[in-house]
């Protein structure tokens, strides 16, 4: 898999990742601009070095997976700690 930091991307892929992230800016994904790649059909963000549970999403399109990296960022810290993700 190869993957690029967002400012990398093509840039058609760019300015639809920039414009999620310009409209949701308080996300974490904004917060953290996640590199982004492809395995087959499938987009992926992820922070670190590897994929791993809660810093990772995927998705058909670039938003799509920052939509499930949002949704899924720090699961595994809230899971620990007995609380329920919201």
């Amino acid at each position: 898999m190869t993957s690029l930091p967002i400012e990398e991307l093509p840039s058609i892929i760019k300015e639809d990742v920039e414009d999620f992230l310009r409209t949701h800016p308080a996300s974490p994904a904004a917060r953290l601009r996640p590199r982004m790649g492809m395995v087959g059909d499938i987009w992926l963000a992820f922070i670190g070095p590897k994929l791993r549970k809660g810093a990772s999403g995927l998705g058909h399109t670039p938003r799509g997976a920052l939509e499930d990296f949002n949704r899924h960022f720090l699961e595994p810290l809230m899971s620990s700690n007995g609380s329920e993700p919201d």
